[in-house]
């Protein structure tokens, strides 16, 4: 009778005795070392991923701002290249002085696994802008539409205030595109504009005087800045474009003493007659000082100061007739 008992445990001791001998081979003939996943991990499908822009501050140029754009993360190293870090969301550095800087960021998430992203960053101090030129409504003294009255070459240069209106006239080749200060009168020009404090400006005026009248009381051209601080208490200007909207008084200047204040004026000019009734070009400069807006004051004096063809001001033009032909005003860069 066959023994099945033994026959198992036969085959038994052998599949054993070839698993081993299998096993020897492949442990010998490869040496590897495998670290096995905790129990339960999961890949990081979606790991951090480093990013950010700067921005130079518009104040300050030594300061520059870092919006962080990384993704899959949640905390932040950030490294300026100054020796200044942080940990914030976004970034904010101040640099001491000017230069290249390498700024760093290191994004991690929370399985520990980080990404870097580096960027320089160079830092020149801005030039300075160019002072913008002052605007003046109507410097060519066309004849053009007021706020009320006929048309006139004094068009936006009316202060009732302190002086009587100039008159249309023509010359210099052209027909109403200049503006008189007739002999014996207190007429003026006058108007506001807007400047940059402490910045310099050039200003160029083309006159004509009639001829020498040889007589008591010769004409000259008064030309005045008048400075924003010594507008009357409250007063806020106004820049108009439009000679049509332009008031005719009520201005930041409402008397004469207030003109003639030394401590109100950032230049005072006078022109002689030259006995050249050509048109000459006159030039002058002007600081503004610590003013943001100015006021442009110009008539005819050397008349007496009471008396003559128009309202009592103080002062009058001379014997001759005086021509304003264009003003321009332009800023020193």
């Amino acid at each position: 009778m066959i023994n099945y008992i033994k026959i198992k445990k036969s085959i038994n001791t052998i599949v054993l005795l070839v698993s081993v001998f299998v096993l020897s081979i492949f442990t010998t003939a490869c040496d590897y070392e495998f670290e096995l996943p905790e129990a339960g991990s999961i890949a990081d499908e979606t790991p951090p991923v480093a990013n950010f822009t700067a921005s130079q501050n518009e104040v300050d140029f030594l300061k520059y701002n870092f919006s962080n754009l990384s993704t899959s993360a949640t905390t932040f190293a950030w490294d300026f290249g100054d020796g200044n870090s942080s940990t914030e969301l976004d970034g904010e550095n101040t640099y001491s002085a000017e230069g290249t800087y390498t700024v760093s960021l290191t994004a991690s998430d929370a399985l520990g696994v980080t990404s870097t992203f580096s960027e320089d960053i160079t830092i020149v101090e801005p030039d300075e802008p160019d002072v913008p030129d002052p605007i003046l409504i109507n410097s060519v003294f066309d004849k053009l539409p007021k706020s009320s009255g006929s048309d006139c070459s004094c068009s936006a240069w009316i202060n009732k205030s302190i002086g009587d209106q100039g008159e249309s006239s023509s010359g210099n080749g052209g027909s109403d595109n200049v503006v008189k200060l007739d002999n014996n009168e207190p007429d003026h020009l006058y108007q506001e504009f807007e400047v940059v404090p402490n910045s310099d400006y050039t200003i160029e005026i083309v006159t004509s005087f009639k001829n020498s009248e040889n007589g008591s009381f010769p004409s000259m051209l008064e030309l005045r800045v008048l400075a924003g601080v010594g507008y009357t208490s409250g007063y806020t200007p106004t820049y108009y474009t439009d000679t049509v909207d332009f008031p005719q008084d009520d201005f930041g200047y409402a008397s004469i003493s207030q003109v003639e204040d030394a401590a109100n004026n950032l230049l005072v000019e006078t022109q002689d007659n030259p006995n050249d009734d050509g048109y000459i070009t006159y030039t002058y400069t002007f600081n503004a000082g610590a003013n943001d807006s100015v006021a442009l004051f110009i008539r005819g004096i050397g008349g007496p100061a009471t008396g003559g063809g128009g309202g009592d001001f103080g002062y009058n033009s001379g014997d001759e007739e005086i021509r304003v032909d264009t003003v321009t005003i332009t800023a020193i860069n």
